[in-house]
């Protein structure tokens, strides 16, 4: 209500019919403008009272969510006029505070299928803990969920032909191997004639090892384009790091690194144990190999909370990278080692991008490098973070008081 309807309401009994009527058709005026703004809109926008009864919706709204085609929805409740029945639930849930207030969902629209963003935020009045109302915005994400498919898809499409080329590349030398054993064990055949197992043995023991090795590439690159079979379960991250910890620090010191733990009171976490810590002793044998030639070699494992996500970190003291080399180890077959396929931290990013998850990597050339891998908090571990937080809050309230 602008300052001109305000100063009119106080002086309404000064007021003649005439007087009245203007300042009505004047805020009759701008709540018409106001509409055609919010019309024009290209998210669709819906005011709920706090029992989920519409007080206004826009245009976008009316022609973009599945509503029922009503000739006027004021009054109307929410769950009465939605047909989607996921959409109609998740804003129940949201309306009661037991769901996020971001979600998206997929309808049959006509012949296509519409991806539908909606954001609900709950409005306080005086100071009010219960939302005396919601604003719901619905926002048209089908192009944007098209244009991330045809993304993934050259990404994919790009990420397989850069490990097609790695695998022909690492195929091609123990092929190699294995065809140059095979000739000279003839050329031996043809000159004695027969050959005892200790003469064979020499040319015999190359091919086998070659075969493992090709084995082991060809495991390597089904693991690294399989979709994995995770199972995610709700743990508490500690004690897994504890027990990763305890099984490493024996092989760090027989390599005179010393290992820092700093665990940090963390919520549970929607993970796959085993996937889980194949990714960190991964990071782990890297970082103790980059501290192959440190004097004193320190490696610190942490987690810490972060916002919405737990922070696994783990820190070396190593050799550190350049640039360069820091924008190129996620790559398949990408490596800087002698040995080894160049599989291990593209299956490193995997596993955490299955957990929904993501990995980011600080590295100084010559100082060491830190690798810090975030984790979704489930909600209801949120939820049971924030009644602590509250909890907390009121405690150190009361003390105040006293």
């Amino acid at each position: 209500m602008d300052k001109f309807v305000k100063r009119a309401l106080h002086k309404i009994d000064q007021l003649d019919c005439r007087q009245i009527v203007q300042v009505i058709e004047r805020e009759s005026a701008v709540i018409d403008k106001f509409e055609q703004v919010l019309d024009s809109l290209p998210q669709g926008v819906v005011l709920c009272d706090a029992n989920g009864r519409i007080q206004y919706i826009n245009r976008t709204a009316r022609l973009l969510s599945p509503f029922k085609r009503l000739k006027s929805y004021d009054g109307y409740a929410v769950s009465y006029v939605l047909n989607d029945t996921a959409l109609r639930n998740y804003l129940m849930d949201c309306f009661r505070g037991k769901d996020e207030n971001t979600g998206e969902f997929a309808y049959q629209w006509g012949p296509e299928t519409k991806t539908l963003r909606v954001n609900v935020t709950p409005m306080e009045q005086d100071d009010s803990a219960a939302p005396s109302a919601f604003l719901v915005v619905f926002t048209d994400a089908t192009q944007e969920k098209r244009d991330e498919s045809r993304l993934r898809r050259s990404e994919s499409l790009a990420s397989m032909t850069t490990m097609a080329a790695g695998v022909a590349h690492e195929i091609k030398n123990p092929l190699a191997a294995i065809g140059i054993h095979l000739q000279l064990l003839t050329k031996a055949f043809e000159r004695k004639g027969t050959l005892t197992l200790d003469d064979a043995s020499r040319y015999i023991n190359v091919i086998d090892e070659e075969i493992q090795r090709l084995n082991s590439i060809v495991v390597d690159f089904l693991f690294a384009v399989r979709p994995m079979d995770s199972t995610l379960r709700l743990t508490a991250l500690p004690p897994l790091l504890t027990e990763i910890c305890d099984f490493v620090e024996p092989e760090l010191k027989e390599n005179h690194v010393s290992l820092v733990r700093s665990f940090a009171s963390v919520p549970r976490l929607m993970i796959d144990s085993n996937l889980l810590k194949q990714a960190l002793l991964n990071i782990i044998k890297n970082g103790m190999m980059a501290m192959e030639e440190t004097p004193e070699g320190i490696m610190t494992i942490a987690c810490k909370l972060d916002g919405n996500f737990v922070d696994i970190l783990i820190s070396d003291n190593g050799k550190g990278m350049d640039e360069k080399t820091l924008a190129k180890i996620f790559e398949p077959y990408f490596t800087t080692k002698a040995s080894g396929t160049g599989l291990g931290l593209t299956v490193v990013y995997k596993i955490f991008k299955e957990h929904n998850g993501d990995v980011q990597v600080h590295s100084i050339l010559g100082k060491g490098t830190t690798f810090t891998m975030k984790l979704p908090v489930p909600h209801g571990q949120r939820l049971a973070l924030g009644e602590v937080y509250h909890a907390e809050v009121s405690e150190a309230g009361k003390e105040q008081e006293k």
